[in-house]
């Protein structure tokens, strides 16, 4: 069986690494797995992955979308997919459209996100392509329930056309790591600290001047704290000018982007995620398998919340009320969460066998 995942834009983390970590937990035995991804991608393919026989090909970018539709609809054409599994949200309606074009049978919509009025005009085009990512797709997939009433529409979820797959991880990878706690900490000078974490693009969705506000009020309580958030993006500059005028330079970290999350989720001893939206973010699912305590906005998916060190707050309670909350953070035990993780519908590898089966039954 022939299959092709289309994942846009490779990042050091997002939609693209819930992905990979399906393929490298899945039995592959019988399946010959090609990733399509946009050229103006920011890191290289996963060189685990290309070296287990998957082949990765570049395409235009989706932003030049004759180009991108043509590629996509040649590709498919000279390589006989049995499966065209697209994982580009509201976009997908371009891609598989290109794949019927090419003559692919099966096409799988599948959603990570939902939407926000925050996102403005994005929002708008986002609504609007919906339609059409319906249309072209002959199967429906998503990583939450919240995700896929979304995108599909509560009838076709209700229905059971929606198959929901978890951002599911490798739960071993993020358990919690003593020296890497030790040695994250001595790096930015945080070893007497009170350490909050951050992990996210510098885009809108993620809501960084929240986050920025939260811990501004923290650092009334508790001066001896530092903020490291991990990341790039387009709003890089403008949260840094923030953190200046509120004179926070010397408390906030901004870490870049890294290839070893898991040990900053050690590293902290509360994660933040005040987006203003998600599908089921990734990040929140790895910080609850080390055991950190968590503070996530209330406006998504409570799936996610399986460890009970998962608090959700209203963006409308104010960034003191957050910073009230993340203080009064007592002692636990982070070896115990990974255990549960484990044994919870987000341990990669039960995944990763759901996702096979899955192909072999709509092929059938």
């Amino acid at each position: 069986m022939k299959i092709a995942h289309i994942v846009g834009k490779l990042k050091a983390a997002g939609v693209e690494s819930v992905v990979f970590s399906y393929l490298r937990a899945m039995d592959r035995e019988g399946l010959e797995i090609d990733v399509l991804y946009d050229a103006d991608s920011t890191v290289k393919p996963p060189k685990d992955l290309e070296d287990s026989g998957i082949r990765f090909i570049m395409i235009p970018p989706y932003q030049s979308l004759i180009k991108y539709s043509k590629e996509i609809k040649r590709l498919c054409r000279e390589n006989r997919y049995d499966i065209v599994h697209s994982h580009i949200n509201s976009l997908s309606g371009f891609s598989l459209r290109a794949a019927k074009r090419g003559g692919v049978k099966f096409r799988i919509a599948h959603n990570h996100t939902s939407s926000s009025k925050a996102d403005g005009k994005r929002n708008i085009v986002k609504l609007a392509l919906r339609p059409l990512t319906r249309l072209y797709a002959t199967d429906y997939a998503a990583c939450s329930e919240n995700a896929g009433r979304w995108m599909f529409g509560d009838k076709a979820f209700d229905a059971g056309k929606v198959k929901v797959f978890n951002n599911a991880i490798n739960t071993e990878k993020y358990k919690f790591d003593v020296t890497a706690r030790e040695d994250i900490r001595r790096r930015y000078s945080a070893e007497n600290d009170f350490v909050i974490l951050h992990i996210g693009r510098f885009v809108t969705q993620k809501n960084h001047h929240y986050v920025i506000e939260i811990f501004k009020e923290f650092q009334k309580q508790k001066p001896d704290s530092k903020l490291l958030l991990v990341g790039d993006g387009k709003l890089l500059d403008e949260i840094k000018e923030l953190t200046l005028s509120y004179g926070l330079s010397d408390k906030v970290v901004f870490c870049g982007v890294v290839n070893d999350a898991e040990r900053y989720y050690s590293a902290g001893d509360a994660f933040i995620l005040p987006s203003f939206y998600e599908g089921l973010p990734v990040v929140a699912v790895e910080a609850e398998a080390s055991g950190i305590p968590c503070f996530m906005s209330d406006n998504f998916t409570k799936e996610c919340a399986v460890t009970s060190h998962v608090k959700f707050l209203s963006l409308s309670d104010g960034a003191k009320k957050w910073a009230d909350e993340i203080a009064a953070t007592e002692n636990y035990d982070r070896t115990s969460d990974n255990l549960v993780m484990k044994n919870s519908k987000f341990n990669i590898s039960t995944c990763a066998k759901d996702m096979r089966e899955y192909y072999f039954e709509i092929v059938k």
